[in-house]
């Protein structure tokens, strides 16, 4: 009983205070000079520790803006190379076309020449054909004339009159060499 006697004649002053004033004084000594040496020991380090922390976060934030920039600038980039794409495209079409059209009038052209040509060839080659023809029968009329006459003349003729008649041709035929 006697200990807890002591202990409750060794409460402090309050609540807050303890028994002894000196007590106090010496803590609080203490905690300011502890305070002091870490402030002027650490307090450098922290500050520059908050600085370089200060310092990332707005070089990171101007990293981001510069990314942002340059993403704003490449879409807007990407945004006009669609526009000339299209009209790129359109260009290419229109060109497409006009070389389709202009090898569509040649290949009429050329085949209304060829087709002209081939009937001028047709007909030079059907006059032609007439003309071999006319001359074939002309040909085939005067062997056969010259047969009929060599008949009629043969039985016409007696030997004396045929025998004058190539006498006189083979002197003719001498008379031209």
């Amino acid at each position: 009983m006697s200990q807890l006697a002591l202990v409750a004649a060794s409460e402090g002053n309050s609540f807050w205070l303890p028994h002894d004033i000196k007590e106090v004084w010496v803590g609080s000594l203490a905690f300011f000079i502890v305070f002091g040496l870490i402030w002027w020991k650490a307090g450098p380090a922290i500050k520059g520790a908050m600085n370089k922390r200060t310092d990332g976060i707005a070089a990171g934030l101007a990293e981001s803006a510069d990314a942002l920039n340059a993403a704003e600038s490449e879409r807007d980039q990407i945004k006009a190379a669609l526009a000339d794409r299209e009209r790129e495209v359109a260009r290419i079409q229109a060109d497409a076309k006009a070389t389709a059209e202009k090898v569509e009038a040649d290949l009429i052209a050329k085949g209304e020449t060829e087709a002209k040509a081939i009937r001028h060839r047709g007909t030079s080659d059907v006059e032609i054909a007439r003309r071999q023809a006319r001359a074939d029968v002309q040909a085939e009329l005067a062997r056969m004339s010259l047969g009929a006459a060599e008949a009629v003349v043969t039985e016409s003729l007696d030997d004396s009159a045929q025998s004058d008649l190539i006498d006189q041709y083979i002197a003719h035929l001498g008379a031209r060499s």
